[in-house]
């Protein structure tokens, strides 16, 4: 069957290829740009070899003898260093296998020759456009329970500071007051004190975006060059816990105003950050794909 571009297909988050993956039915696969039509029993046997499957690194992908397709494998490591350090040691040994590696990891881009710069992005505020952004509260902090990270331990860290002091924030998560929809934790307030779970050179993640999207200034501790993708002037950049006290000090109505117009605009980037629209410039959409290549 003749394709006028590339399919482009996503495995699930923790589904895994399987002993016979040329079996998989394309329909339990995501698709970031949209349904083809036609793939009603159809399996990865049936993708072409001008096709793609893109999947999240697990042990067995590196040492698995067939993929199971004729598409081009590549492999999303998305998570930092302090994360996915054994993926990134096993990607410097197997790259080979992957058509394209996709990862903001400075080290690994550096190492590996078929690696392309690819940011986290994404959002867990899929409605954002219908969402009530009217602003009755000043400030939230999103939390869960875990630990583990660097950020972590400073969110929790700031929670106490805040409770001890009685500053004007809302924690919310799993942690804490937990939340149907995160948009509940974003919209109402002017600013969130957004907080990764590691500081890494081009690591930024749905917690900034999510923020920007529901026009939220994000107190923002996370990536060290987050100037080269957005105007800082719509946040507040921090790079220790006396920067994010401060910032929540110099809270108010009239700086969240200065702020909108640069608050727009980084929202507008935002929204590229989508999976869907960080793969178009990556040439997914036309028959010339680059850097993926034909």
């Amino acid at each position: 069957m003749d394709y006028q571009q590339p399919r482009v297909c996503v495995l699930p988050y923790r589904q895994k290829l399987g002993m016979i993956p040329s079996r998989l039915p394309l329909s339990d696969l995501h698709w970031p740009l949209g349904v083809p039509p036609k793939i009603e029993g159809q399996t990865l046997a049936d993708l072409l070899p001008t096709d793609h499957l893109l999947t999240l690194p697990h042990k067995s992908l590196y040492l698995r003898p067939s993929f199971g397709t004729r598409a081009r494998v590549s492999v999303m490591i998305l998570e930092p260093r302090a994360i996915h350090r054994r993926y990134m040691a096993l990607t410097n040994l197997f790259h080979r296998r992957f058509h394209r590696i996709l990862t903001s990891d400075s080290l690994l881009l550096a190492q590996v020759p078929n690696s392309v710069f690819f940011p986290f992005g994404g959002s867990w505020v899929p409605q954002w456009k219908e969402t009530d952004m009217t602003k009755h509260a000043m400030c939230s902090l999103i939390a869960s329970s875990k630990k583990k990270q660097s950020g972590h331990k400073l969110r929790h860290d700031l929670v106490q500071w805040s409770r001890e002091t009685g500053q004007d924030i809302d924690v919310m998560g799993r942690g804490y007051k937990p939340f149907a929809k995160k948009s509940e934790g974003l919209a109402p307030f002017r600013y969130s004190v957004v907080i990764e779970n590691t500081r890494e050179q081009g690591y930024f993640t749905e917690k900034l975006i999510d923020a920007l999207l529901c026009d939220t200034v994000p107190i923002y501790w996370g990536c060290p060059n987050i100037a080269d993708f957005f105007d800082t002037k719509a946040m507040m950049v921090c790079e220790d816990m006396a920067d994010i006290q401060c910032a929540i000090k110099n809270m108010s109505e009239s700086d969240y105003v200065s702020r909108l117009p640069a608050l727009n605009a980084a929202r507008d980037v935002g929204v590229s950050e989508t999976l869907c629209m960080r793969l178009s410039p990556c040439g997914f959409h036309g028959s010339s794909v680059e850097p993926f290549g034909v």
